[in-house]
């Protein structure tokens, strides 16, 4: 017995030399992760858009320190490897009979010639064949290229464009959603768009509250800091008064920092302002049209989900934070009103607004949703079932997360909402009370879906560490223009990375 054992153990070892010996043959360490560099422009090779899907395509970039930038080379036979993407676990492969212009893609393993690669040392670099036939190379074009041109195949030339530097790299420490990532995306945004300094009213507001989440999830500091720097520059641009300023929901966005940052800090400043503005706001807001709600700007009549969702929330803060409980009382009239026209509790849908038609005079609903509306609707579903235990509350936020999850992105990544001004920062919203709905309503189902955002977000980000809102798309060299939009990973990545 002793002897059979034995030899099963030299037999095990001896497999493990050959794996050895197929790594050696090319100077290529299986197992390693390496960036490939193309001699001819110096761009790496990356799977597009950092994708998770079968069939993406694999492009040329710069250098963003991106786990989609990173292959595991593992030897599969003499000089024979195959490349796995760090970041989606796919293999490099090629769909189709080698010929000029093949694109390569990444696919799982197939256990086929179509993911296995032969690796020859050519000078200070590599050939990269398919194992399919090594008469084709993995080129690249020479000289400046644009940042996401295509990889595809060419007869092999022995030229530089087809030479491939293998650079061994690290496992990356805040490769996946952890607070170093956070830390990374938050400095980089907060630094390079001046944002302390930055004007605005409702979206400087929203990306006020980023900071109160970093604090809040990290309890760093320098994030409250950074936070009544921003207050005392808001108070001076904007004045004591805010009804200057006929958007009620812009009101209210700075009367949830104000609450929050009371909440957070102790400091009454904080909430004696938000309290009076809130109440000033809601006096002026809430008629008897349609029943209830609150207009969404003075002068206007349409009742929006804009408005109604987050003052629901802001009741909910000032109740906690006052001990008045008719706040409450308001944030379930608002509530139990929106079910009416704006909440679809069936489905968890949640509507845009609610008007009159000016031609027919009859009501119409706009219908089009949005992360913001499904964002502050599903956080206030759940403040208000931690105050009332009421199941039905629970229930319509478990709706209106997987509506938003399966119905508006099928489980993918989020990335649409990047036009105008307002719209690019509405993703860091829902981010935020898919936080709270989590950790507070005590439910997984949005961790994996959020998660994946967050990681395919951090690997689409650009060398200065900026992700552009549209999360499933690479970003420009050229940072996006508006710090708004800039915002949404740095919420994501803040408000995931607690979840587990």
């Amino acid at each position: 017995m002793n002897t059979f054992y034995l030899r099963i153990v030299l037999l095990l070892l001896s497999f493990s030399n050959i794996a050895n010996a197929f790594a050696q043959a090319s100077g290529i360490t299986s197992g390693a992760v390496y960036t490939l560099k193309s001699e001819g422009n110096n761009k790496l090779l990356e799977v597009k858009n950092s994708s998770m899907d079968n069939g993406a395509n694999v492009d040329y970039w710069t250098d963003t320190k991106s786990d989609a930038q990173r292959w595991k080379v593992t030897a599969v036979g003499k000089n024979v490897y195959t490349l796995t993407n760090v970041a989606s676990e796919k293999l490099l492969h090629i769909a189709g009979t080698p010929t000029d212009t093949l694109k390569a893609d990444q696919y799982d393993n197939t256990n086929n010639n179509d993911v296995r690669w032969n690796i020859r040392k050519a000078g200070n670099g590599y050939y990269l064949n398919p194992a399919a036939n090594s008469k084709f190379s993995v080129k690249s074009p020479a000289g400046d290229i644009a940042d996401g041109t295509n990889v595809s195949l060419s007869r092999f030339s022995a030229k530089d464009s087809q030479k491939w530097l293998f650079q061994k790299e690290t496992q990356q420490q805040d490769a996946v959603p952890t607070a170093a990532s956070a830390d990374k995306v938050f400095d980089a945004w907060y630094t390079q768009y001046q944002v302390e300094t930055s004007k605005g009213f409702w979206d400087r507001a929203e990306m006020m509250e980023i900071l109160l989440d970093a604090y809040e999830v990290t309890k760093d500091v320098k994030y409250i800091n950074r936070f009544k720097t921003m207050y005392d520059n808001f108070i001076t641009d904007n004045k004591t008064d805010w009804m200057y300023n006929k958007y009620n929901d812009d009101i209210t966005w700075a009367v949830l920092f104000c609450v929050r940052g009371y909440r957070l800090t102790g400091n009454k400043t904080y909430l004696e302002k938000g309290k009076e503005q809130f109440d000033k706001m809601y006096a002026r807001a809430a008629t008897d049209t349609y029943g209830g709600g609150l207009n969404w700007y003075e002068t206007k009549t349409s009742k929006n989900a804009c408005i109604n969702g987050p003052a629901m929330v802001a009741c909910c803060y000032l109740a906690q934070a006052t001990g008045d409980n008719t706040y409450y009382d308001k944030a379930i009239a608002l509530y139990t009103w929106s079910k009416t026209y704006l909440l679809n509790t069936a489905t968890g849908k949640v509507n845009d607004n609610v008007d009159t038609d000016k031609k027919t005079g009859t009501l119409k609903i706009s219908t089009w949703s949005s992360s913001y509306n499904q964002g502050t609707y599903l956080g206030a579903a759940v403040m208000l079932y931690n105050y009332t235990k009421k199941d039905s509350y629970l229930a319509d936020a478990e709706k209106i997360a997987q509506y938003t999850r399966d119905s508006m992105y099928n489980s993918k990544v989020m990335n649409n909402e990047d036009g105008g001004n307002d719209l690019p920062g509405f993703k860091g919203i829902f981010a935020r009370y898919a936080r709270t709905y989590t950790m507070e309503g005590n439910r997984k189902d949005l961790v994996k879906w959020l998660q994946l955002n967050a990681k395919v977000a951090y690997n689409n980000r650009n060398s200065n560490n900026i992700t552009s809102t549209k999360w499933g798309t690479k970003t420009s060299e050229v940072n996006p223009k508006s710090s708004f939009g800039a915002s949404t990973a740095v919420s994501l990545l803040m408000n995931t990375f607690p979840l587990k």
